[in-house]
């Protein structure tokens, strides 16, 4: 086991009991993010600690075992350490919920998302999850904001009138729901006072605290192209603040280097008959299968444009 397993083990540990903040310094700050590029660029595990910053310590026998417990020697290098000023910086949460595989991480994913405890404590949130839904190796994710009563009610992401129109466009394309992962930026349905079938949005705090499991989830499956259905996904994947939805279409946008198009979530079909509009959602629909390498007939790229 080596310095970057020991420290994620001791974290997850730290995670499951509902500790959501853990005090380093600027060496192990530094270290941390070192650890997280070199994942993402897909370098070997064994990372270098920055010039002056303490080496990680190899395990010491434990005294009553005779093993090597990595728990005790890392909190052992730990010791003595200043603890960082208090800062406005916002608080960074992990959704690592384990497994050795990926099956056994999807399910434990499905096991522990219920019980998160950063986002049960929130208390703004229904209790039951909704879980997304198709191929797990897709091409294309798309991504709407929040699950809404049909969506709670099923326990499958964007059912109702808008789950009709994204299945008509799923077909226009030629795919299925089987196609492509579906899933929401939000696992939970907002809760209010006397709640029957009305959703309010959810908060800004209640996104931040979801988008820890959807970054868990994109890493699951691996898509070529994210389809962000509406400026709310948009905003919080790109982290755009309160741009508007037009400020994202049509540019090259991406999430930890996959690409993501950004376009009007299906249930604005259900409020406009503007046929330029329903164009335009259309060909962002084209870019995302010229993306991924779908072939495209001419009729599909005349959908929407007047005739001759």
């Amino acid at each position: 086991m080596d310095a970057r397993d020991m420290v994620m083990d001791y974290l997850g540990g730290l995670q499951r009991q509902g500790v959501l903040r853990q005090p380093v310094d600027d060496d192990a700050r530094a270290v941390l993010r070192g650890w997280m590029i070199a994942a993402r660029n897909g370098a070997p595990r064994v990372v270098a600690a920055p010039s002056g910053a303490p080496q990680p310590q190899a395990a010491q026998p434990a005294a009553e075992e005779g093993g090597y417990d990595a728990v005790s020697a890392l909190r052992e290098s730990l010791d003595g350490k200043p603890e960082p000023k208090e800062t406005d910086e916002p608080e960074v949460t992990y959704f690592r919920p384990g497994g050795r595989n990926e099956d056994e991480a999807w399910e434990a994913m499905r096991r522990h998302l219920p019980n998160w405890p950063p986002l049960r404590k929130l208390g703004t949130l229904k209790a039951t999850p909704v879980f997304g839904e198709g191929n797990r190796h897709a091409d294309i994710m798309m991504v709407g904001d929040i699950p809404g009563y049909q969506e709670e009610k099923s326990g499958r992401p964007m059912q109702g009138p808008a789950g009709e129109k994204l299945d008509g466009m799923l077909k226009a394309m030629g795919l299925t729901r089987g196609d492509v992962y579906l899933t929401t930026l939000v696992k939970f349905r907002p809760s209010q006072p006397r709640q029957t079938v009305s959703t309010r949005p959810a908060t800004q705090k209640e996104i931040s605290a979801c988008m820890p499991v959807l970054d868990f989830e994109i890493g699951l499956v691996q898509p070529r192209v994210i389809v962000a259905f509406g400026v709310v996904v948009a905003r919080a994947l790109l982290q755009g603040g309160n741009l508007p939805l037009s400020d994202y279409q049509g540019r090259e946008n991406s999430y930890n280097g996959v690409p993501v198009v950004v376009t009007h979530h299906p249930s604005y079909l259900l409020r406009t008959s503007d046929l330029a509009e329903r164009r335009r959602l259309w060909e962002e629909m084209l870019r995302v299968m010229e993306m991924v390498g779908l072939p495209i007939s001419d009729k599909q790229r005349g959908f929407f444009l007047p005739k001759k």
